[in-house]
């Protein structure tokens, strides 16, 4: 029992009106599940140890289950318990006894009633518990994020009976799955899969059917994004990827989370599944989370937009990533650099020309001096054009003739232009847009195509282009090429 709980009670106990010392208790019950839950509401009713009115009722506005009645129950025998269920049953409840369940359980008869009990609230998809199981499971947090993810998930789905050591079983089995699907071996291949069936069915045998599926395709990204074998993974009621449903509810509630975690998950996702979420700004789990798979995260492009800084936004934390009109963007300092996972389509509508300064020779060799080749220029004034193009894909930008070509034609705004990614590959960028894209159907790596792309969109300031760095940097690899005037690794 927490300490925290057993003063609670001692400080109900002390009062002397029946209200005040049921209010205290509530509370103190409210307090055990928010230990398990950080991100759960609460209505307190206006009964207590009612047969069938719910004592709390447990709120998530966002989840596809709103609500989950709790009925604090002040016996915690199996038998009286068995035959409370079917009056609390029908609505697939959290039953929270303020007796210990396990005290219960010693001779024929009792263990007999508690397997009975354990059998049916499975049934009835309704979860009791008492202060040592919540105890065990808010301990259970600080070991890892799966943990934290599954008190989360019996809070809101648990079933069962479930006092400290049945927790403890339940979190060592789940433990050891994500732990095995974090680091397969092709020499115990065997052996992880079984230990991943035995997480897999203990979570199953746990959770109701919404929990259970969210848990195990995060069991399932984890062991496929570390290069497990999809068809080793055990069947399961649920075999679908992370939804963007998901992916909100992770980056909501796994807030201490490392970018070793969101690199295990990221390499399953994808960046359109990345703009469907539903995520607050600022948000450190997503800026985490992309930070993580800068480099295995694919996208068509990216479109510069001039948008004016709010007086409400954070400004100690531009540049940032955010999640806006269906698309990952990247927030700067009175900018957005909004990335298409597919298609030029997914952009939203680019600046009016009249607002769009198109730079010359000049400003583009300026902008690319430290980024990528320039292979292809187009120029344009009124209604002509002139292109001049490297056939052997080397920059152009250093060839003397092309000033001399510029000068006789007397053109001066670059429309268009090619540019050669470090790892491969191309982007066309349009300027009278501010939109670099990958030609026909090519999808480029979102980090090399930031880096590489973006500065040469627009004129940013040395210190804003000293954070997009920082930004940019992919954490785990941090040896990759890096642009805006700097070829050592940034260590920062």
């Amino acid at each position: 029992m927490r300490l925290e709980f057993q003063r609670a009670l001692s400080a109900a106990e002390e009062r002397r009106d029946p209200s005040g010392r049921i209010s205290v208790i509530k509370q103190a019950v409210f307090n055990e599940l928010k230990a398990i839950d950080p991100t759960v509401q609460v209505r307190f009713t206006d009964y207590f140890n009612h047969t069938i009115a719910p004592d709390i009722v447990l709120q998530w506005p966002h989840e596809s289950r709103r609500e989950r009645f709790l009925f604090v129950r002040l016996q915690s025998t199996p038998e009286w318990l068995l035959n409370d269920l079917p009056f609390v049953a029908p609505h697939r409840p959290l039953v929270f006894t303020l007796g210990d369940l396990d005290i219960h359980t010693r001779g024929k008869s009792s263990g007999t009633a508690r397997a009975s009990l354990e059998t049916e609230s499975i049934a009835a998809g309704t979860w009791i518990t008492d202060s040592s199981g919540t105890e065990a499971m808010s301990k259970s947090r600080a070991q890892g994020v799966a943990l934290g993810l599954l008190g989360q998930a019996m809070v809101r789905g648990g079933k069962g009976v479930s006092d400290g050591n049945d927790i403890a079983a339940l979190t060592t089995d789940t433990e050891a799955g994500f732990t095995e699907a974090g680091s397969p071996s092709s020499l115990n291949v065997t052996s992880a899969a079984d230990t991943i069936r035995s997480a897999v069915e203990t979570i199953e045998s746990h959770l109701d059917d919404a929990q259970s599926g969210r848990l195990i395709r995060l069991l399932r990204a984890v062991w496929e994004g570390h290069g497990g074998d999809s068809a080793l993974f055990p069947k399961t009621r649920d075999i679908g990827r992370l939804t963007a449903d998901d992916l909100s509810y992770l980056l909501k509630s796994a807030t201490e989370a490392s970018v070793g975690f969101w690199y295990r998950i990221g390499r399953t996702l994808t960046t359109e599944l990345l703009g469907q979420i539903r995520v607050e700004d600022p948000s450190a789990s997503l800026q985490a989370l992309v930070a993580g798979n800068l480099e295995s995260l694919q996208a068509k492009g990216i479109r510069l937009r001039h948008e004016p800084f709010h007086v409400d936004e954070p400004e100690q934390q531009v540049p940032r990533w955010r999640v806006d009109r269906g698309c990952l963007t990247m927030r700067g300092l009175n900018w957005t650099a909004y990335i298409a996972a597919q298609t030029k389509e997914e952009f939203p509508s680019p600046d009016p020309i009249s607002q769009v300064e198109v730079p010359d020779l000049e400003t583009l060799r300026s902008r690319a001096a430290a980024s990528v080749p320039i292979t292809r220029i187009q120029f344009g004034r009124d209604d002509r054009a002139f292109t001049y193009e490297s056939k052997d894909g080397r920059t152009i930008l250093d060839v003397p003739e092309l000033d001399a070509a510029v000068a006789d034609l007397g053109v001066t705004e670059v429309s268009e232009a090619t540019a050669r990614l470090p790892g491969g590959g191309s982007v066309e960028i349009d300027f009278p847009t501010r939109t670099g894209a990958g030609p026909t159907n090519s999808r480029l790596p979102l980090g090399s195509l930031m880096r590489s792309i973006l500065p040469l969109l627009g004129e940013f300031p040395s210190g804003e282009l000293t954070e997009l760095r920082s930004v940019l940097t992919d954490r785990l690899n941090p040896e990759l090429p890096l642009v805006w005037g700097s070829t050592e690794p940034d260590k920062s």
